[in-house]
């Protein structure tokens, strides 16, 4: 999908979290200059309408840690993301949809797509979307060659089939690590980024100040 806002927009994209070093070396020499890693806590200070793309976003914005300062930031612009820089659209990646805050859910308009799910993980699934899930895991079924259902993704939506094509640069022939880097990228983090990510660790003093104060602003 950012392949296709790269190719079919002027739109930036912000990767929430991905290593500057998945940003340096790689995304695409044609992603380049419309691609950051700005954090979602800053949104405040994007004046255009950006793409988000917040990979495994269970980690940052799940029901259990709803007071944690970038899911504050999340459930006060939910209501209003279509009105910053002029329209912002977030893509949110997610093992279940059960691991999601519900402001997300409650005050925002959601297009969810669905792709392999893990059928372990289905009973598990929050009562309202099971039968959506399940209605996608069998129109996937029917068409998909691949056995992880890479090769096409259900849009609820629209309820359509919509055909996902491999991109080239992800092809690990040619430089598996640049392949890599984009397509697990948190495994890029350093060790004191991970911890801070599941919140084992808490960020430096300087940064808790500023979010204090980001937060009663």
């Amino acid at each position: 999908m950012i392949e296709y806002v790269i190719q079919y927009t002027k739109r930036p994209i912000i990767l929430d979290s991905f290593p500057q070093r998945v940003i340096d070396e790689g995304i695409p020499d044609h992603w380049r200059g419309r691609v950051t890693n700005t954090s979602f806590n800053e949104i405040a200070s994007v004046d255009e309408p950006a793409v988000w793309l917040l990979d495994d976003s269970a980690t940052h914005f799940n029901s259990r840690s709803a007071m944690s300062s970038t899911n504050q930031t999340l459930a006060k612009a939910a209501g209003v993301l279509s009105h910053f820089g002029g329209g912002m659209t977030v893509l949110f990646t997610t093992q279940s949809m059960s691991g999601i805050d519900l402001s997300l859910l409650r005050y925002t308009t959601i297009s969810p797509i669905i792709r392999w799910v893990d059928p372990d993980l289905i009973p598990q699934e929050r009562k309202e979307w099971r039968p959506e899930i399940e209605h996608g895991q069998y129109e996937l079924r029917k068409v998909c060659k691949d056995e992880r259902f890479r090769d096409f993704f259900w849009s609820s939506k629209d309820r359509v089939l919509v055909r996902c094509p491999f991109p080239e640069f992800l092809k690990a022939d040619d430089d598996p690590v640049k392949a890599d880097l984009l397509s697990r990228p948190m495994r890029y983090h350093s060790e004191e980024d991970k911890k801070l990510l599941l919140g084992i660790m808490k960020p430096p003093a300087k940064q808790r100040v500023k979010r204090r104060k980001n937060d009663e602003q």
